[in-house]
């Protein structure tokens, strides 16, 4: 995939969920490639699984809930609504400002193979039986329930 996994694990969160969201919008719109929110949303939730599948911690501490449409950072989310489904083509200034050292490319990467992908497609694997996203949302019963950050860790151990 898009992670070399001699990228070095750190103790501390990277960021916020929010500064990520801010990095892979300003990126996308910088390289003529935006994305809606609700690839946003996608890509936010498989940087945080792969992440923590190859390193057994989180680039973020924020959780997210379990909506129809698969993983949300509801702050994230209500950030970017007024876009509807449309592309959201915004910059960033404090994207610049992030320091993401030795895990850079795998963010870049990360962002770069996601954004590529099919949205729906992302959503019927975030979807998949067992999965966290699925052990929350119970067929609608769970919905807008928080997806707790060890389901993820959990579904991604090494």
């Amino acid at each position: 995939m898009f992670f070399t996994g001699k990228e070095v694990a750190m103790s501390q969160y990277v960021c916020t969920a929010s500064q990520l969201a801010h990095y892979v919008v300003d990126k996308c719109t910088k390289d003529g490639k935006p994305v809606s929110n609700l690839q946003l949303q996608k890509i936010l939730y498989f940087l945080q699984a792969v992440y923590c599948k190859k390193t057994n911690s989180l680039l973020f501490k924020e959780e997210f809930e379990a909506w129809p449409y698969g993983p949300v950072m509801v702050g994230v989310y209500r950030e970017y609504s007024s876009y509807g489904g449309c592309s959201i083509y915004r910059r960033h200034s404090d994207a610049d400002m992030l320091d993401f050292g030795n895990l850079k490319s795998f963010i870049d990467d990360g962002i770069d193979f996601l954004r590529e992908k099919y949205p729906w497609d992302l959503v019927k694997i975030a979807h998949a039986e067992n999965s966290p996203w699925d052990r929350v949302y119970r067929g609608g019963s769970g919905y807008k329930e928080v997806i707790p950050n060890d389901f993820i860790i959990e579904s991604n151990r090494k």
